[in-house]
């Protein structure tokens, strides 16, 4: 059987810092499983009563629907969404008047401030949380993207102005998502970002139809990537670019709560 349960603690001086909380329980449920009673064994292992740097966190796959009672009833809510496109699953072309480009080093900057607006837009959410150290960390993750030796990020420039930025993870990078995947060798689309200013102008359906290109040339088969679910802009756009849910997780934080307990409610309203 594969791990169910698991825990880790974050080093609060990294980037892992700010994807979550520092102290995270986790359980993966697959087909078959019996929901409730493993919610139930699970309830028994967790710590950090009304400690907001905590949360129990289900992942499921996101057509197994009749996963969202025993979840809801108690206390979970959906937070996450891990979509997947397939090679070859194309959007309807968008006009736009940008011109995307590979990055250079020299557009660290511009790609730090795009993540950084990405980070405190997500805060909304839930599950992210910028640190004191958030900045300094994710510029150095983005500069060994652009120190790979192969192009893993473009640019969206209108006239000679950088408006919007796309990163991802090729195969090679992307093994920490092996799981999730349904064909290989899979990529992972870490970030898309457009300035504010530049919304509504094509410029990140320009971007996403640049990477696909690239990504279905290498043979990738499909492409990974997270949107936060109550996000009004990720779920249509990613899934009017090809991208379907795979996995849905569900969080609740703090991971305990003072009235926390198995509820008494039915898994099912009566009648069905």
């Amino acid at each position: 059987m594969a791990e169910t349960f698991s825990y880790r603690e974050a080093d609060p001086d990294s980037l892992l810092a700010t994807w979550g909380p520092l102290r995270l329980h986790s359980l993966t449920w697959y087909d078959g499983w019996d929901l409730p009673s493993l919610l139930d064994e699970w309830e028994t292992r967790l710590t950090g009563l009304d400690d907001p740097e905590t949360a129990a966190m289900v992942t499921v796959p996101s057509h197994e629907t009749e996963a969202a009672l025993p979840l809801i009833h108690r206390g979970f809510a959906p937070l996450t969404v891990i979509a997947e496109r397939l090679a070859g699953r194309t959007a309807v072309a968008r006009p736009s008047a940008v011109v995307v480009r590979p990055a250079v080093a020299a557009d660290l900057d511009f790609a730090l401030e795009l993540n950084m607006h990405t980070v405190r837009y997500d805060t909304a959410f839930g599950m992210v949380t910028e640190r004191a150290n958030t900045a300094e960390h994710l510029r150095s993750a983005l500069a060994e993207v652009l120190d790979r030796d192969h192009e893993a990020m473009w640019l969206a420039l209108s006239g000679d102005t950088p408006v919007g930025m796309l990163y991802v993870d090729m195969p090679q990078d992307a093994a920490w998502m092996d799981r999730f995947a349904s064909a290989r060798p899979f990529a992972y689309l870490g970030h898309l970002g457009v300035r504010p200013d530049a919304r509504s102008t094509g410029a990140g359906s320009a971007l996403l139809a640049h990477a696909h290109r690239v990504l279905d040339d290498a043979g990738v088969a499909s492409t990974l990537l997270h949107h936060a679910l109550p996000n009004p802009r990720s779920t249509p756009f990613w899934y009017s670019n090809g991208y379907r849910p795979r996995w849905t997780t569900w969080v609740r934080r703090p991971a305990l709560r003072a009235s926390s307990g198995v509820s008494a409610q039915p898994e099912r309203p009566s009648g069905t």
